[in-house]
C-alpha cells in the first residue's frame, strides 16, 4: 500500500503530460497595406478635389506656348459643364512678349489689342463617366480630355505688333486638374491649323506677293501649359491637407530641376524652350546655390526671323522664413519657401532677320536681384516663380533692350529628382 500512492501519482503525471497539445503557436505582424493605400487615395482626392462636383469654373493663369509666335501670356477663361463628359469654354488670351521666358515691363506698353486673342473650346472628358460609375470621381473638371479649339486675334491689321495668323483651329489631348481651393493646372499637346493672314499686294503691278495657301505648311504641333488660380462652386478643403502634398517636414539638401519643355514644330515655325538646374544647400543653413542653364531656339518663316538665347546663371538663395517655419513645425530643412536671390548670368544671343534690323551675335553679362517662391509637390514636381530687376550693359542689343526690360516676372514648372 505504501508503494501504491507514489505509483498513482507518477501515472497521473504521465497522463497529464501526454494529454498536452503539441501544436506550436506563433505570432507575426503584417503591414496594413489596405489602410495605407486608402490613406493615399483619400489624400489624392482631398488635394485634387476629384470627388467634389463642380459645374462651372473661372480660371486665370500664366500660359507657356509658342503656338502664336514664340512667347508666353496670360489667360482668363470660363468653363461650363454641359454633360458629365462634355464642357464648353470661352477664353480671353493675352500674348505678353515675343522672346525669352519672362513677362517684362515692356509688355504693358505694347498695343494690347494686337496681342489679344478670343477663343472657344469644347472638351470631352472621355474617362469621367466610367470614373463616376466606380465612385472615383464627381462631375467636375479634373481629368484627361480631348478638345477642339478655335481662336482669332482681337486685332489683325497691325502687321508689326500682332500675330500673322488670321485664326487658329486645333485638336489636342491634355490633362486638367484643380489643386486645393485655388490652384489650377492644364497641360496639353495638339495639332493646330494656323490660317495665315492675307498678304498685302506688292507696290509693283507685275510682281504680286499673293501666293496660294499650302495647307500642310500651316500645321503646327505644339505643347501648351497653364498654371494659375481657379474659382468655382466647390467646398473648401482643410488646410491640414496641405502639408501632406507639399512634403513640409521632408529633409532635402540638393535636387536637380528639369523645366517642362515647351515646343512648337511645323514647316514654317519651329521653337523650343527648356532648362535644367542643380540646387544644393549649405549644410543645415537656409542658404543654397542654384546653378542653371536655360535655352531658347526659334525659327519663323513668316517673318524671316531666326534666333537663339542661351543663359547660364549662378544664383545664391536665402530662404528667409525657413528657420521660423521649422520652429513652428511647418517646414523641414529643404529647398521650399520664399527666398531672396542674387543671380550672375552670362547670355549668348543670336538674332537674324532678312528685314531692316541688324543681325546679332553677342555675349554679355547680367546681374539680377530677385525675390521668389519655390515649392516641391509630390516629390517629383516643382514650381519656381520670382520677380526680379535686371542690371544689363548699356549696349545690350535688340531684342534684350535694357531700357525696357529691367523688371520681369517669371514662372518655371517642371520635374525634380
Amino acid at each position: 500500500m505504501k508503494y501504491f500512492l507514489p505509483l498513482l501519482l507518477i501515472l497521473l503525471k504521465s497522463l497529464t503530460v501526454a494529454a498536452q497539445d503539441t501544436i506550436r503557436v506563433t505570432y507575426s505582424e503584417e503591414p496594413d497595406t489596405l489602410s495605407v493605400r486608402q490613406k493615399f487615395i483619400d489624400r489624392y482626392d482631398n488635394v485634387f478635389m476629384t470627388r467634389v462636383p463642380t459645374k462651372h469654373i473661372v480660371k486665370a493663369g500664366y500660359r507657356t506656348s509658342d503656338l502664336r509666335g514664340i512667347g508666353i501670356g496670360v489667360d482668363i477663361s470660363y468653363e461650363y459643364k454641359l454633360l458629365p463628359f462634355l464642357s464648353v469654354e470661352a477664353t480671353l488670351r493675352g500674348q505678353t512678349n515675343a522672346a525669352n521666358d519672362a513677362i517684362y515691363s515692356r509688355t504693358f506698353v505694347k498695343p494690347w489689342r494686337g496681342n489679344t486673342w478670343l477663343g472657344a473650346k469644347a472638351r470631352w472628358y472621355y474617362a469621367m463617366p466610367a470614373r463616376i460609375r466606380k465612385g472615383l470621381n464627381a462631375n467636375n473638371f479634373s481629368g484627361a480630355y480631348l478638345a477642339m479649339s478655335y481662336e482669332l486675334p482681337l486685332k489683325s491689321i497691325d502687321r508689326y505688333n500682332s500675330s500673322p495668323y488670321k485664326r487658329i483651329v486645333g485638336v489636342a489631348s491634355g490633362f486638367q486638374s484643380r489643386f486645393l481651393n485655388w490652384g489650377h493646372i492644364d497641360i496639353s499637346f495638339g495639332a493646330y491649323y494656323t490660317e495665315p493672314r492675307p498678304r498685302e499686294a506688292s507696290w509693283h503691278p507685275l510682281y504680286s506677293n499673293k501666293s496660294p495657301v499650302d495647307f500642310k505648311r500651316n500645321i503646327i504641333f505644339s505643347t501648351q501649359m497653364t498654371v494659375g488660380i481657379a474659382l468655382g462652386d466647390w467646398k473648401r478643403s482643410l488646410p491640414s491637407q496641405l502639408c501632406e502634398v507639399l512634403l513640409c517636414d521632408e529633409e532635402i539638401h540638393n535636387q536637380w530641376k528639369l523645366r517642362f519643355p515647351e515646343f512648337s514644330i511645323g514647316l514654317d515655325q519651329q521653337s523650343l524652350r527648356t532648362g535644367i538646374a542643380r540646387e544644393a544647400k549649405f549644410g543645415k543653413s537656409p542658404f543654397s546655390l542654384d546653378m542653371s542653364a536655360n535655352a531658347e531656339f526659334y525659327d519663323r518663316k513668316w517673318d524671316s526671323v531666326r534666333g537663339s538665347s542661351i543663359k547660364v546663371g549662378l544664383q545664391p538663395r536665402y530662404y528667409f522664413l525657413q528657420r521660423m517655419q521649422i520652429r513652428r513645425g511647418k517646414s523641414g530643412n529643404n529647398l521650399s519657401g520664399f527666398y531672396t536671390a542674387f543671380e550672375i548670368a552670362m547670355l549668348h544671343t543670336k538674332y537674324g532677320t532678312t528685314g531692316y534690323f541688324p543681325n546679332i551675335n553677342e555675349r554679355y553679362w547680367s546681374i539680377s536681384p530677385s525675390i521668389g517662391f519655390q515649392q516641391r509637390l509630390f516629390k517629383h514636381i516643382y514650381v519656381d516663380t520670382n520677380v526680379g530687376y535686371h542690371v544689363l550693359p548699356a549696349d545690350v542689343p535688340y531684342p534684350y533692350d535694357a531700357l525696357h526690360r529691367r523688371y520681369s516676372a517669371r514662372l518655371a514648372l517642371g520635374f525634380t529628382f
